[in-house]
Parts: C-alpha cells; structure tokens; sequence
C-alpha cells in the first residue's frame, strides 16, 4: 500500500511539473560576414603564414548576448545567446575575412602542429563584444592588437575598435538586428587587422 502511494504521489508530481514547466523561449544566434566583393582581395607577393593567438575576458566566454546600459552594467541575456561563444565566433570571422582580403596569408591558431615557421604572430585580447545604450544604440567590438616577429619581438601594438548602428524599432527585434550590427563590426575590426598585418608582412619583406 506504501508502495502504490509513492508511485502515485511521484506520477503526480510528474505530471504538475510538466504541466508547470516553462516553454524554452531561447534564442540561438551567430555572427556572418558580408559576402566578398571582386576588388576586396589584397594580392601579397608571396604567400606566408601568421600565427594566431585569441585571448579575451572571462566574461566573454559565456554565450548570453551582452548589453550595456547606461548605469554602467553589462546585462546578459538568458533568453538570446550565441551559438557559439563570442571568442569562438570572432575567430571564425577573422578567418573567414583574411581568406577574402589576404588569399596568400595563411592564418594558423597557435600552438600548430606544423613544423612551419610563421612570418610573424598576431596576438589579439578581445576586449569587447556587445550592444551599447548610453549616447545612441550600437554594437561594439573591440581588442588590443599585438603582432610579433617569429622570434617574439614586438613589432606593432593598436587598440582597435569598430561600432555599427543598433537599428531596431521594437523590443522582438532588438536580439536580431544586435546579432547584424555585431556582425557588420566584428568583419570591420577583422579588416582592419588584415590591413595591419599586410602593412607587417610588408615591412618584413623590405628589411
């Protein structure tokens, strides 16, 4: 009789939960780069490699879309996030941009299992990566840019940052036009750190 009690008190409180359970309401989202236009490439005069290093805060590992307000507080949001982690998707754009604006470089992450001494290596610490609400709506992406020579020497160091207009109208489609905006910056700052390693390689070769 204790038995059949159990089970019934257990089914039951099956049955309340599932009914009380919370629809999941998430929303997945990831970072795309422009398609290539014909004059984008920059032809180097030989093809060479670049190692890469990615490093960036703790918090920007977590995959909740940021927000900051202007009380000075990043706000995550549980119900829109990333596929992938921001560092991850920043990577990925970054690779996706040299292969159209530098075709002879040939981006490997660090550390490689290739033998192949890279020309030089480019170190980036993500500094941000998220919308913006204080002067006027934007997406922010921004890094500290260090790029090396093979034997560890520095040889350039930048802070970068590229915004892109956070347009939307109504609260619904606030997460996916942050996602388009986030994409539209991260695919500038990632040109502008081609155009930087070019300007190296370049200066390399010269020596």
């Amino acid at each position: 009789m204790k038995l059949r009690t159990c089970l019934f008190l257990a089914l039951t409180a099956a049955l309340w939960s599932g009914c009380l359970a919370r629809p999941d309401r998430t929303r997945y989202y990831f970072l795309s780069t422009p398609a290539p236009t014909p004059s984008a490439a920059v032809e180097s005069d030989q093809v060479f490699m670049v190692g890469l290093r990615i490093t960036s805060a703790d918090y920007l590992r977590a995959r909740q879309m940021l927000v900051e307000s202007g009380d000075n507080q990043l706000r995550p949001s549980e119900e829109n996030v990333w596929e992938e982690t921001p560092p991850a998707g920043f990577a990925r754009i970054l690779a996706e941009r040299f292969a159209q604006k530098l075709p002879n470089c040939q981006l490997t992450p660090l550390p490689s299992a290739t033998t192949n001494k890279p020309e030089m290596i480019l170190e980036i610490e993500l500094r941000s990566l998220q919308g913006r609400l204080q002067d006027k709506a934007e997406a922010e992406v921004s890094a500290e840019v260090r790029i090396l020579y093979s034997s560890g020497r520095l040889l350039e160091r930048d802070q970068l940052r590229q915004t892109a207009p956070w347009n939307h109208t109504t609260a619904q489609d606030a997460y996916p036009a942050l996602a388009a905006a986030e994409s539209r910056a991260t695919a500038a700052l990632a040109d502008a750190m081609a155009g930087k390693v070019l300007a190296c390689h370049r200066k390399i070769a010269g020596q």
